[in-house]
């Protein structure tokens, strides 16, 4: 299976060198990073592009800068939340991503279903 991005860009991404616990976890969070992408958009199986390979390293860096998936901690009583994410297998595209990896539409125009009627 494509990779869609190496731990090397993963890195560059994050501005500082892996550590070894995230050098380990590098290549499989990747991989499935790239499954969720290639899921949804089978194109970038054999055409990645410099986007695609954005959004997969923006995808496991969520996961290396938040390890624990915390969204909210307090200190007096303590108490925290965990971000809804985790649940869900932490690996996921945010709406902006998906509105990066969807293809640009080159045509001078395009047939959209329900929607209304333009006359000139």
């Amino acid at each position: 299976m494509v990779t869609l991005a190496t731990p090397a860009e993963l890195a560059d991404r994050l501005g500082r060198d892996l550590t070894d616990v995230e050098d380990r976890q590098a290549p499989v969070l990747l991989d499935d990073a790239t499954s969720v992408i290639l899921d949804r958009f089978p194109q970038y199986a054999t055409t990645p592009t410099a986007v695609s390979k954005k959004v997969c390293c923006a995808m496991v860096l969520r996961v290396l800068r938040n390890p624990n998936g915390l969204r909210q901690e307090s200190i007096d009583d303590y108490s925290f939340t965990v971000d809804s994410s985790r649940s869900s297998g932490e690996i996921y595209l945010t709406e902006a991503e998906i509105d990066e990896l969807r293809p640009v539409r080159t045509s001078a125009f395009s047939i959209v279903p329900g929607a209304p009627v333009v006359t000139p």
